[in-house]
């Protein structure tokens, strides 16, 4: 059994995460800038505060969330899943941002710095989980590894990643610390971020009604005190949308726009689905357009990204020991909730939530000591690159 670090200095849990979170933003920012320089920029249009040399780091979908910071959601609702819209997007960031262009703050540098401060909170949760896992040697291998999986570049980025895994790591730790009300609020404000948002109040729900030797009312208690809250947030965004905009299912259809049909069985295709697309496009078809090219480079992505992802719940289900684990059910959810629209789209960023898969890597590694980061370490620094620098062409 891991010794206990509750009774460590606090400082001694912010030591490892601020080194890795600091090296690892100064390689993808500092990658993210010689590539805006370099690459240019052939996309969509970006708002108007992102500066050129920083597009890599605020084009795509952070255009959509300047769209409803400045002008707010669509009127247009008839159009919703014929056109892309704004209304497949969730408030809080929108609202972030809004902050910062009330108060004639350049809200993309606003934006940059919470969703890279967001990240650092990240890291700090993980490391305590982490360390009342496996000790803290575990734990700070254990953080390095999450600071520089690939899936943390989007983490840097003018989006919801950074926070939402703050929020899902942070609102677990307060759970494991029994602080449900704060836990909770974590859980709220997660899904406001984006749909999988809700899974943080799914962990949070699931660490209280798994705990061992605590009453089963108790347990009740806890993940309705803990949980509740997000399902009340969710309702409510949705229930906005059926005043203000005459629907609440406007996000969902508003996703069709983009081909992402709704969540069901196809998280049983997506592979072979996106596999045969990868393999046959070539051949099938010439990139005559950009954005055939685009699409086909992200499917390519993201379906190198979900082999290994969807192999690492093996190790972790077996690490655990037990199907009573809050950890690999949570980690399952997040990995099959991307792949629930029949392809793999997304994957290489939306993993990012599946953070305790992070675990079973640093076991392994750790298992070989340094034999293993001589040529692990390497390669994920140059995928992190390699995923900045395709920013160029494909987001998500």
């Amino acid at each position: 059994m891991p010794t206990s670090t509750r009774a460590d200095p606090w400082w001694s849990h912010w030591r490892v995460p601020l080194v890795a979170w600091l090296l690892s933003r100064l390689l993808v920012i500092g990658v993210g800038i010689l590539g805006s320089v370099w690459l240019g920029w052939s996309g969509p249009p970006t708002d108007p505060s992102v500066p050129r040399s920083m597009i890599l780091l605020g084009a795509w979908d952070t255009g959509w969330y300047f769209d409803i910071a400045r002008h707010g959601y669509d009127l247009n609702t008839p159009l919703v899943g014929v056109h892309q819209t704004n209304l497949a997007f969730f408030p809080l960031l929108p609202l972030l941002l809004r902050l910062a262009i009330t108060a004639s703050i350049n809200p993309f540098f606003w934006g940059l710095i919470i969703c890279n401060l967001a990240f650092l909170g990240a890291l700090a949760a993980f490391h305590r989980i982490s360390a009342d896992r496996g000790g803290v040697a575990f734990a700070n291998r254990a953080t390095w590894i999450f600071a520089l999986s690939p899936p943390a570049v989007y983490a840097s980025l003018v989006y919801t990643d950074g926070i939402m895994v703050a929020l899902a790591t942070g609102g677990a730790l307060a759970a494991t610390r029994g602080r449900w009300w704060l836990a909770g609020a974590c859980a709220a404000t997660a899904a406001l971020l984006r749909p999988p948002g809700i899974l943080a109040a799914v962990l949070i729900a699931l660490i209280a009604l798994l705990a061992s030797d605590v009453p089963r009312m108790v347990r009740l208690r806890n993940a309705i005190i803990g949980g509740l809250p997000g399902l009340l947030a969710l309702g409510g965004f949705f229930a906005w949308m059926q005043v203000a905009r005459g629907s609440w299912s406007l996000p969902e259809k508003a996703e069709r726009a983009w081909g992402r049909p709704s969540p069901g069985f196809g998280v049983l295709t997506s592979l072979w689905r996106s596999s045969y697309n990868v393999v046959a496009t070539p051949v099938e078809h010439s990139f005559a357009s950009f954005l055939a090219a685009m699409i086909w480079t992200a499917e390519a992505r993201d379906l190198l990204f979900t082999i290994p992802v969807v192999l690492l719940l093996i190790p972790l289900w077996r690490s655990e020991g037990t199907w009573r684990s809050p950890w690999a059910i949570f980690a399952t959810l997040a990995v099959l909730a991307p792949l629930a629209g029949g392809s793999v789209g997304g994957m290489a960023r939306y993993s990012l939530l599946a953070f305790p898969l992070i675990w079973p890597v640093a076991a392994w590694i750790g298992n070989a000591g340094r034999r293993r980061v001589s040529w692990v370490a390497p390669l994920a620094l140059i995928v992190m690159v390699a995923l900045v620098l395709q920013l160029h062409y494909t987001h998500s």
